[in-house]
């Protein structure tokens, strides 16, 4: 990326799953660089994710369905076999809690996030 793409570029890191190690350099280099997260932050599997969430400043986090992938950890498929946007909530109530934010500081920073990086 860094050969192809200005660094002060704006840039949505979709759907991250790795560790804090992987993605440091890239937002040390892209000041403009934010970093998606799903549901999958609520999986007990994702503790890299979880970690690498808790290095990552809020002002450069985003939240994803990657719908009809990821459910929460918790929503039963009984009830709802897709993800899907209403289901996002989750993922920002665990973003609060790792982040040890209210969640309606973690919603405002997050809408704020997308309004930066998509100009809406």
């Amino acid at each position: 990326m860094k050969k192809f793409v200005p660094s002060d570029y704006k840039i949505h890191r979709h759907c991250f799953i790795g560790s804090y190690r992987v993605i440091e350099p890239l937002l040390n280099y892209f000041p403009n660089m934010s970093v998606g997260f799903t549901a999958v932050l609520t999986y007990p599997s994702a503790w890299e994710a979880r970690d690498a969430l808790k290095n990552i400043p809020l002002e450069r986090i985003l939240v994803e369905t990657n719908s009809p992938y990821f459910l929460p950890n918790g929503v039963s498929k009984r009830y709802c076999r897709y993800s899907h946007p209403g289901l996002a909530l989750h993922t920002i109530e665990e973003i609060a809690k790792i982040k040890d934010q209210s969640i309606s500081h973690t919603l405002v920073t997050i809408r704020k996030n997308t309004s930066r990086v998509y100009n809406i």
